[in-house]
């Protein structure tokens, strides 16, 4: 299985570079994003005009015209859909868009195989990857405040779990959340 390696929430071009040389296979940004890392369409154009590694622009919850809008503006390597969006959308998107399109399934934090219907977590990847999603990535949701948060928690998933996906998935699998020098293996 090859790993690779993605460092989300980009701030700043210089960020950029810095990552590629540390070995990150693609920088994230949060396009259009209610949090303190999110970037406007506009304000993101800098970050992909000369990239020395494939840049993903991160939407959360957005429709099919602003996710197309997204697209057609920065021209990301991958667009990755990190909220609710049906496959259906998925399967619009790919017909007019000509990068990658990710899908982000969530999992509670380190919820056990008991405590998640497998079935249906698995029914949810085969609709995705019949509609012609290109990778699968899963990530760990947390309750903060009594809202879930989705993404940027820090936490991971249950790692049994997450193997278990991946041997299930027909797609690349992605595990986000919580990824650190300590169990990056």
């Amino acid at each position: 299985m090859t790993c690779k390696i993605k460092i989300c929430g980009l701030k700043s071009p210089e960020d950029i570079p810095f990552i590629a040389q540390s070995g990150a296979d693609y920088g994230g940004l949060l396009i259009e994003i209610d949090s303190p890392r999110a970037h406007t369409i506009d304000d993101a154009k800098i970050f992909f005009q000369h990239r020395p590694l494939p840049l993903v622009a991160v939407t959360l919850n957005q429709n099919e015209r602003q996710n197309r809008q997204i697209a057609d503006t920065l021209l990301p390597d991958a667009l990755q859909l990190h909220g609710y969006e049906p496959p259906e959308m998925i399967y619009e998107l790919k017909k007019h868009l000509s990068c990658e399109i990710w899908k982000v399934i969530h999992l509670p934090e380190s919820a056990s195989e008991e405590e998640l219907d497998l079935h249906t977590l698995f029914a949810e990847i085969n609709d995705y990857s019949q509609v012609g999603v290109d990778r699968i990535l899963i990530d760990a949701s947390a309750m903060d405040n009594g809202i879930r948060k989705l993404g940027g928690t820090g936490k991971t998933v249950n790692w049994e779990v997450a193997r278990k996906v991946c041997r299930h998935s027909k797609k690349p699998l992605i595990l986000a959340g919580g990824i650190n020098p300590e169990n990056v293996t």
